[in-house]
């Protein structure tokens, strides 16, 4: 019980390739250019960039679902968020009593739990990761981004763009310097809406995908209904977004959690 109530506080804000993936020659894209080569691609990711680049805080409610091989879980949850890496989280049981916090001020990441006796437990971090509890590297960066409408971007050397053919729209791939994919982002026709991104490990494995379902406007933001992570064909986990309140006021302290909760 305590490992899932940890894997599913970490979820919210929280590789070793075989000997013939090392081993195998890989082959560069023949279309894959460096960003400075390609004017259209880098213009579709300064205005990714530009996304809901006015909200800086938000708070919202919503639901939270889990699943790994040995079930799922759904909790209820209300948050507090600042740009770029603070997240302070609460998550419910469907009674409405609280089943743990979590916080990370970009610096410190903060768990406790009130199913265990309030245990607590905090450690120095400055992005924290959940790939240890469920398989799935999504960091806290990441998860602000996303859920803020946004999209994390890898840091990359060539670029590729090429027609996705499962369904009208673009694939914008951008890949390592021997040619290894970091990340794809599924665009839509107008090629200003995404849809979905993939995210690989440095030897172009996909270590996980979020796929954006629904959209609702917030004011003058565009905010995501629903976030589906997925990591395998056996774990992830779901974040629908239910009410959502932008640019609310907040402080330092809202994102530390003490022992007593």
């Amino acid at each position: 019980m305590r490992l899932i109530v940890l894997a599913v506080m970490a979820l919210v804000f929280l590789s070793s390739g075989c000997s013939a993936i090392k081993n195998r020659v890989h082959a560069i894209p023949s279309d894959a250019v460096k960003l400075s080569e390609a004017p259209e691609i880098a213009e579709i990711l300064l205005d990714i960039s530009r996304i809901n680049s006015g909200l800086f805080t938000f708070k919202g409610t919503g639901k939270i679902r889990l699943w790994t091989k040995e079930g799922s879980r759904t909790l209820r949850y209300a948050w507090i968020v600042a740009h770029p890496d603070k997240i302070r989280i609460v998550l419910q049981g469907v009674t409405g009593v609280p089943v743990a916090s979590m916080a990370a001020d970009g610096s410190w990441l903060y768990l406790f739990s009130y199913t265990q006796d309030d245990s607590f437990y905090k450690t120095e971090v400055k992005d924290p990761s959940l790939e240890r509890l469920v398989s799935i590297p999504v960091t806290t960066g990441d998860i602000i981004k996303l859920v803020s409408g946004n999209i994390p971007v890898r840091n990359f050397a060539l670029c590729t763009m090429y027609p996705d053919t499962n369904r009208e729209g673009h694939i914008l791939g951008l890949l390592t310097e021997k040619g290894f994919d970091m990340e794809k982002i599924y665009l839509d026709r107008t090629k200003k809406r995404v849809r979905r991104i993939e995210i690989f490990s440095d030897k172009g494995r996909m270590a996980y995908s979020v796929d954006f379902e629904g959209e609702t406007e917030i004011e003058e933001f565009i905010i995501p209904a629903r976030l589906v992570f997925r990591g395998d064909e056996e774990s992830g986990f779901q974040i629908d977004i239910e009410k959502f309140w932008p640019n609310t006021p907040v402080s330092s302290d809202m994102f530390v959690i003490t022992p007593s909760g």
